[in-house]
Formats: C-alpha cells, sequence, structure tokens
C-alpha cells in the first residue's frame, strides 16, 4: 500500500506514522516523494501559521491523532502541521535532504512560540493540552532544537495536572502516553510510572477491533513491557 494520499495530508501522515511506529521499513524513494508532496502543502489555504496545510477533502471529514482522539477547529490544523513537520523531519533523514518548507516552518513556529510565552503561557507548552502534546513530539523528534530543552519545563506542567486516576485531566490520554513513551527524560518516566494503573485497566478494556484500538493495544504493551 502506498503511504501517500495525495488528496489528504491527514492520511499520509497517518500512514507514515504507523509504520514508523510498528517498525516497517520506508524506502528513500517513498521518503522522498512524501517529503516532496507534503512540501507542496506548505502556506496553503489551511495552514496554521504558515505551516503545512490539510487539504480540502480533510477539512470535510474527521482527523484524528495517531491514537484516535478527535481533532477540531484550530487545534486540528496546528497539531497536523506539527505531526507534518515531523513526518518530515523524520523522512528527511531517510532522504538524507531537507527541504526549504521545513526551515520555514520552524521559523514561523518559533516566533510562535515565542509570542505564546510573552502572552503568559507555561514553557513547553503551547494552547490547549492536545496542542501542547503534538509539540512535544515534534520537539523530541529533533524539531525546533533552540526550544527543546523547555520539555522538561512542560512536563511540569503536566505533573500539575494529574487527576489521581492515572490520568491528566484535560490531557488526551492515548496521545500523551504516545509522548511520554517517546521522551527519554526523568520526568517523563515519572509520570509514565504515575500511569501505569490506569494503563493496566485500560488494557484489559481494550477490544481488539479496528486500527486505532490495535495501536493503543500496542502502545499499551510497549509501556508496560
Amino acid at each position: 500500500m502506498s503511504l501517500l494520499n495525495r488528496t489528504s495530508l491527514y492520511k499520509t501522515v497517518d500512514n507514515v506514522n504507523e509504520s514508523l511506529f510498528f517498525g516497517k521499513k520506508i524506502s528513500r524513494k517513498d521518503a522522498k516523494e512524501i517529503v516532496e508532496w507534503i512540501s507542496t502543502r506548505y502556506d496553503t489555504e489551511y495552514s496554521y501559521n504558515h505551516s503545512y496545510g490539510l487539504t480540502g477533502k480533510d477539512m470535510k471529514t474527521p482527523v484524528y491523532t495517531f491514537t484516535g482522539e478527535r481533532l477540531l477547529c484550530a487545534s486540528m490544523r496546528h497539531i497536523m502541521a506539527e505531526e507534518s513537520a515531523r513526518v518530515v523531519l523524520q523522512l528527511s533523514e531517510i532522504n538524507g535532504a531537507k527541504p526549504e518548507t521545513l526551515k520555514n516552518t520552524d521559523e514561523w513556529f518559533y516566533k510562535m512560540l515565542k509570542a505564546s510565552e510573552s502572552a503568559g503561557k507555561p514553557l513547553g507548552t503551547f494552547c490547549c493540552a492536545a496542542c501542547t502534546i503534538g509539540l512535544w513530539r515534534y520537539l523530541n523528534a529533533g524539531g525546533l532544537p533552540k526550544y527543546r530543552e523547555n520539555i522538561s519545563n512542560g512536563l511540569m506542567s503536566l505533573h500539575s495536572n494529574r487527576d489521581e486516576s492515572g490520568k491528566w485531566g484535560r490531557f488526551p490520554f492515548y496521545y500523551t502516553l504516545l509522548a511520554l513513551w517517546e521522551i527519554d527524560d526523568p520526568l517523563a518516566t515519572k509520570e509514565i510510572n504515575y500511569a501505569l494503573p490506569a494503563c493496566e485497566r485500560a488494557l484489559k478494556r481494550l477490544k481488539p477491533e479496528g486500527s486505532f484500538s490495535r495501536r493503543k493495544r500496542e502502545l499499551l504493551l510497549k509501556i508496560l513491557n
């Protein structure tokens, strides 16, 4: 199956994320083709902050995080911009060349984060909880290197949102777990340890139906093992 879907940025990014998550090899040819196509989505009609934009088809159909949380409105466009930049960065490592659009996207993201900081938003966070997780995933993949040190600050903000049920209130449970599993930071490990009982309960309840359930189950198994 082709990973590139020329009618949907969401589907293309989701296909790549699935391959990377399950350890499937992506060829240099496919990586180059996908990076070039995503670059055509730079600063288009539905872009967020001059970044990679969803297609018209995407705007008319449901869009989700990799772990199945529905995305809406501005947070949808922002998270998909972060996820797209993450995919472009990761595929560029396979392809051997980063597009100019990624450099331009980062420059706009830096400005966006600076404005957020000036408005009083805690370092290492942005907008809503789901947007913050999208930011962490990009930072952890190597994006925005001048800002990456602030992940620890963001994780402290996550800690303050613990709800004593193994979750973090407004933070989407599985999408947050996905980011924490990837982040090499003692604070991330502490939050995962806090969530372990909730993970065990969730694994017992999960029904092996559909791609999102399959991904959630695999994520929980990675965390619990």
